[in-house]
């Protein structure tokens, strides 16, 4: 990608100040937010839920959702793992009262609403899932609560969700896509939690047809998990053995393919923008966004100041960082593509979340990644897709065979701890 292309995107080549609160504030029937998995979303949306007067739902499209049940409830709290938010309730509290009859699952949900139709347009009709969306909302107002809802899967449905609920307040979280992954990759590395290096995938390997997917899944060489079944255990499975073979550069890539095509089709939308980066170094963008949201609750909303915001270290080696940085390029490069499908305020916004300017490594002696262009990347050698299929197919039988084993090794050790 070239000076020229960046420069017709952000003249100025500065930081740009975003448009959160640009529209007049207003009274909102109710709040959808909007974002990617650690993009300080959850902070958000347990500043508004602490008030009385809120109805704060956890990811309504999360696909824990289809067995859940009270114990899983209580267990699921933000000091059960290191989730780094705040000590508060269940996540899933507000859920309790919309389990299905059996108390197990809530009622409405659909297993597909998690990860499939990710891309929905506007015009496309899905009942199921406008009738279990409506349900939360109006339970909620019949309490006399304002419903906040919080999503980490519904960045390529914004427009879907702006159509079917016009009176409620949309608002799109971005946050640099380096600290994004950093964060994810930390939770795999430090705490054994593989969660947010994998979920891309599955929504990648379910989405591939989407024409704006599939163009930035050619562009950043992406590799995806063979499709065996339908069935979300083989879906798992396939896919987090498929991820374990990727290096952290093949990695990103995918996750960065599914951050570009969800923030294009995300701020496409038309809804609130609210830059997670700016909240911890920014009072001014802070005041708008507590403006916005407060008007739109009718609450009096402080956010409290963070930390100043540090240039972003890349996590992994100087090879990594700069594997990252011409994924970037690349990314530009899908933006300028499709800018026609934004605003020009908007693609800037893009614009300087994708510049490839974080540091290198500590201890590492190459220079910042600001440079324009750079050398092509080598090829990459992968397996014929025959093969995959094949070694895809035999670690699922494999499983499948060891799961009576592992499953008596699962009561054994519990009941061994007590």
């Amino acid at each position: 990608m070239s000076v020229d292309q960046i420069q017709s995107l952000d003249p100025e080549g500065d930081a740009v100040p975003l448009d959160a609160a640009s529209p007049a504030a207003r009274r909102a029937a109710a709040i959808f937010m909007h974002s990617g998995w650690r993009s300080c979303g959850t902070w958000l949306w347990e500043t508004l839920r602490e008030s009385a007067t809120v109805c704060g739902y956890y990811e309504p499209l999360h696909e824990g959702l289809g067995s859940l049940d009270r114990a899983a409830i209580g267990e699921f709290r933000p000091d059960s793992w290191g989730s780094g938010h705040g000590a508060g309730a269940p996540y899933f509290a507000e859920f309790a009262a919309h389990l299905s009859a059996r108390g197990r699952g809530v009622e409405g949900y659909q297993q597909r609403f998690a990860f499939d139709d990710f891309f929905t347009p506007p015009e496309r009709d899905d009942p199921a899932l406008r009738a279990y969306l409506s349900r939360l909302v109006q339970a909620a107002q019949c309490e006399g609560r304002l419903p906040v809802l919080k999503f980490c899967r519904s960045l390529g449905r914004v427009a879907w969700m702006r159509a079917q609920f016009p009176d409620a307040l949309h608002v799109v979280m971005l946050r640099d896509p380096v600290a994004q992954w950093r964060s994810a990759r930390l939770q795999m590395e430090r705490d054994a939690n593989h969660y947010f290096v994998l979920a891309p995938f599955l929504i990648l390997g379910r989405n591939a047809a989407h024409p704006l997917l599939a163009d930035a899944l050619r562009r950043l060489d992406v590799s995806l998990p063979p499709h065996l079944s339908d069935e979300p255990g083989v879906i798992l499975t396939t896919t987090w053995r498929h991820v374990q073979k990727l290096s952290w550069a093949e990695r990103y890539r995918a996750f960065l393919a599914l951050w570009v095509v969800t923030a294009v089709t995300a701020l496409a939308s038309g809804a609130d923008v609210v830059d997670a980066d700016l909240l911890t170094s920014d009072a001014a963008h802070r005041r708008d966004v507590a403006g916005l949201l407060g008007e739109a609750a009718g609450l009096r909303l402080h956010l409290p100041a963070a930390e100043g915001q540090r240039p972003v270290a890349w996590l992994g080696s100087a090879d990594e960082a700069e594997d990252a940085a011409r994924a970037a390029l690349t990314a530009l490069g899908f933006v300028v593509e499709h800018r026609d499908l934004l605003a020009p305020e908007r693609a800037r916004i893009l614009t300087r979340k994708l510049r490839p300017r974080f540091q290198p490594p500590a201890g590492d002696t190459m220079p910042l990644l600001t440079r324009a262009t750079l050398p092509p990347p080598a090829p990459v050698r992968r397996q014929p897709v025959a093969v995959r299929y094949v070694d895809a197919a035999a670690y699922l039988v494999l499983a499948r065979a060891s799961y009576p084993l592992r499953r008596a090794h699962f009561y054994v050790r519990r009941w061994l701890d007590g």
